[in-house]
């Protein structure tokens, strides 16, 4: 399982390592090459020393080492060294610290060099090319001066242990720090990701009995607030969807209780009277199954369309053809209670699916037949706009008051008045609208000050709008 404070941890202690790392490096080889500079500026200061006590006086080469500074030249002391050459290669002077031993001799001069000291040690050793002072005498002015090779060596020993040392420190320094930050980092991410913990806590104890609960969002880091909300926006739609569903289980259990108790009672009597059965108790049964085949149907699609299973292929359909058929089956109820319609049906050929949209316009209908009041007048009106196909189906509505618009579409309810047909079960409407949307269609109910109850179907463009 993947861990974001581990992963953080890790990336973090790399990270840290890589940057120690490179920083204590960085000051090793500063110090290092300071270091070194200051021991080459001494072994230059020791070579204009050295060469500017240098004289001739026509017949040697003397060095004036009287001095105090030039106690690391003897054989004592035996830290520095020096040696001078003609050009021909012949040593002409060496210091005390040589005992007669020869320098190794750099190659030209400029920067100095590492070498081996004739002690074996390591050490650095620079040279240059001068000319002596000379003493005043006889031919001095009339003489050139002679070129000499000077090579001064220091002992770098105590600077490789300073080296070392210094390397040492930097090395025990960093892993110390390199413990700490192991031992600090888990630490502080650990705490760092205690409101995380909280959160997971608090979601753990959420089930479908507290949807009601919402996490606190003051207080909260700015990173986990949006987080947060969004959980709260979650809580919020399936309090909704679990209250929906509650509901409708509520009502699926009373629409069944009646033609499930119709059946009982059928039973029992047949079965406790089989003598005075009368004829049409089959008639009876099996008009209660199917009824309740109807209602399981009916919610079957309703499952289906919100899973967006129902929608065939969009094919080319006649709207207007297709309005006009899904009449033929209502127009004889429509008779019976002297409805009046009236027709304002424009030529449309639309993508749809055939099968859903008969099924929407057969609801619409079904309607406006049974709870138009009686001799009222039905209007069915088709037409074309920017927004699409428009179908509109409108009746007066006297048992609904504006309030009941908005539950139209909520499954299975109905006004009580007409809880006493038998027919409808409050599905067909809803079912109407699912189809809709699973075409990318639209149904909408409004109600006028009236009462004159319109239902809208909009659809996309025809081929000519297009």
């Amino acid at each position: 399982m993947i861990s974001i404070q581990r992963q953080l941890t890790r990336e973090m202690l790399v990270t840290f390592l890589v940057l120690l790392s490179g920083v204590m490096a960085a000051l090793y080889f500063a110090a290092r090459d300071e270091l070194i500079e200051q021991f080459d500026d001494a072994l230059r200061a020791k070579v204009l020393a050295i060469s500017s006590l240098t004289s001739n006086d026509g017949s040697r080469i003397q060095v004036d080492v009287s001095d105090h500074f030039f106690r690391s030249f003897s054989r004592a002391d035996a830290e520095d060294y020096f040696e001078i050459w003609t050009m021909t290669g012949e040593a002409v002077v060496r210091s005390d610290s040589l005992a007669g031993a020869d320098l190794p001799r750099p190659d030209r001069p400029g920067r100095p060099r590492r070498v081996r000291l004739p002690n074996g040690h390591n050490g650095r050793a620079l040279l240059l090319k001068y000319s002596p002072s000379q003493e005043i005498g006889e031919h001095s002015g009339n003489e050139t001066k002679p070129q000499l090779l000077l090579v001064v060596a220091s002992d770098s020993e105590a600077l490789a242990e300073a080296l070392t040392e210094l390397l040492s420190i930097g090395a025990v320094s960093g892993v110390l720090l390199a413990g700490a930050m192991l031992w600090v980092i888990p630490r502080v991410l650990k705490r760092g990701m205690q409101p995380l913990a909280q959160l997971g806590e608090q979601a753990a104890g959420i089930d479908a009995n507290s949807l009601t609960t919402r996490f606190p969002v003051s207080g909260l880091a700015a990173e986990l607030q949006p987080i947060v909300s969004r959980l709260n926006e979650l809580l919020a739609r399936l309090e909704v969807s679990f209250e929906r569903e509650r509901r409708f289980s509520a009502d699926l259990a009373h629409e069944l209780r009646t033609p499930l108790a119709e059946l009982r009672s059928l039973a029992e009597c047949s079965i406790k009277w089989p003598e005075s059965r009368e004829a049409g108790a089959d008639q009876e049964v099996l008009a209660v199954a199917m009824q309740m085949q109807t209602i399981v149907t009916n919610l079957l699609m309703l499952a289906r369309a919100e899973q967006q299973q129902a929608t065939g292929p969009l094919v080319p359909v006649d709207l207007r053809l297709l309005v006009e058929d899904a009449w033929q089956s209502y127009c004889t109820r429509a008779e019976e209670r002297g409805l009046k319609v009236r027709w304002e049906l424009a030529p449309a050929i639309i993508p749809a699916d055939a099968g859903l949209l008969r099924s929407i316009v057969g609801n619409l209908f079904e309607n406006a037949a049974d709870y138009a009041p009686v001799g009222g007048d039905v209007l069915v009106r088709l037409e074309q706009s920017e927004a699409g196909v428009i179908l509109r189906v409108a009746n007066r509505a006297e048992g609904l008051e504006p309030a009941d618009v908005a539950k139209l579409f909520d499954r299975f309810w109905r006004k009580e008045e007409a809880r006493t047909g038998g027919r409808h079960f409050g599905l067909g409407l809803p079912l109407a609208r699912m189809f809709a949307q699973a075409m990318g269609w639209t149904l909408t109910a409004t109600m006028d000050e009236q009462r004159q109850l319109e239902f809208t179907l909009t659809g996309p463009q025809t081929a000519e709008q297009a």
